[in-house]
């Protein structure tokens, strides 16, 4: 027999709730009651409506045809049903993590504070049944809590949060100005809190616990040289994963980080201008800047935005539910970096 749950709430006063396996399948659903309420308003304003009998009902609702094509249906993917937020999603790391939630079956919430980005993204990723765009500056409360208040008119809720959102600042300590400090903890240390204080509050709300993830850097571990403000923010939110995980716990809120190193293609930071920086601190060709960073790794490899949001599926996607408060490193191996 089919599932006893109703696909449509009805609340005097307030109004119609549609239910299903993702937004889609609510949407359709409300679509053909509202048809089918439609359909009882035109019969009785011409004579009366009469539904057809229970027999028939359940002769179409059993139809042996459905019924053999339900049987083929595939299973719901891992993240089907989970609303995830991803700041920083519209370009490089960001967006490829959206990607791959969606892939999973997630509904997404593209932030991004370049409005055109963050559509651009969200069309890609299938439109307004799949993912949402909100414009979010992450050093602003109010931008924060409109992206948040956006998702949960758009699909209900929020399941999981990524800190992806950054910029990065390669000086010398005695280049590196006042400026430089509070500009980038205010956009990566504070955004990141702001993030995750929202995200919390909905979490314990809904009492359906949730998962943040942290992109941070192998820098949170890492002394490398002539990156005071960006090293020293990456270790600033790696923390904030310590201190969170142990205090939303009792809540079933995962606090979880991911580690990369360098992450050159695709990558908006290392096209704006951090690519140069550090290829000049490295004394490398900004374009082979990439096979550098591969080349000090213990695998060779150079890490690709697809590897980051690999990991970020990982750690939300279902089968690591006892796991908080851990860094995933995803740098193809550099000892140095190395938490243990």
């Amino acid at each position: 027999m089919r599932g006893a749950d109703p696909a449509i709430v009805l609340i005097p006063g307030v109004g119609m709730f549609s239910y299903g396996k993702d937004k889609q399948t609510a949407r359709v659903a409300g679509e053909f009651y509202v048809n089918a309420i439609n359909v009882m308003r035109g019969a009785e304003a011409v004579s009366a409506y009469s539904p057809i009998e229970e027999s028939e009902k359940f002769r179409i609702e059993y139809w042996a045809l459905e019924e053999a094509k339900l049987q083929r249906m595939p299973k719901p993917k891992p993240l089907a049903t989970r609303i995830a937020l991803v700041t920083g999603a519209g370009s490089g790391i960001g967006k490829a993590i959206a990607h791959r939630l969606v892939a999973e079956g997630a509904c997404v919430v593209v932030a991004d504070i370049d409005e055109e980005s963050a559509q651009a993204v969200a069309q890609e990723l299938g439109g307004p049944d799949k993912a949402t765009a909100v414009t979010a500056d992450v050093t602003s409360e109010e931008q924060i809590k409109a992206a948040f208040e956006q998702a949960a008119l758009d699909f209900g809720g929020v399941d999981i949060l990524v800190n992806n959102a950054g910029i990065s600042i390669s000086k010398p300590l005695l280049d590196t100005t006042t400026a430089d400090w509070d500009l980038q903890h205010t956009i990566m240390a504070r955004g990141s809190f702001l993030a995750s204080r929202e995200a919390a509050r909905i979490f314990i709300g809904q009492n359906m616990g949730g998962d943040i993830v942290y992109i941070t850097s192998k820098n949170a571990v890492f002394a490398g040289p002539n990156n005071i403000a960006y090293s020293a923010t990456k270790a600033d939110q790696a923390h904030q994963v310590r201190l969170l995980a142990a205090e939303l716990g009792e809540h079933g809120i995962r606090v979880n980080g991911v580690n990369p190193d360098g992450v050159v293609q695709g990558s908006g930071i290392f096209a704006g201008g951090w690519g140069a920086q550090r290829a000049a601190v490295y004394g490398v060709p900004e374009e082979k800047l990439g096979e550098f960073y591969a080349q000090r790794t213990l695998l060779k490899r150079e890490v690709l935005p697809s590897h980051v949001a690999n990991a970020v599926f990982a750690l939300v996607g279902g089968d690591l539910t006892h796991t908080t408060g851990l860094h995933v490193p995803v740098d193809a191996g550099v000892a140095a970096a190395f938490l243990r």
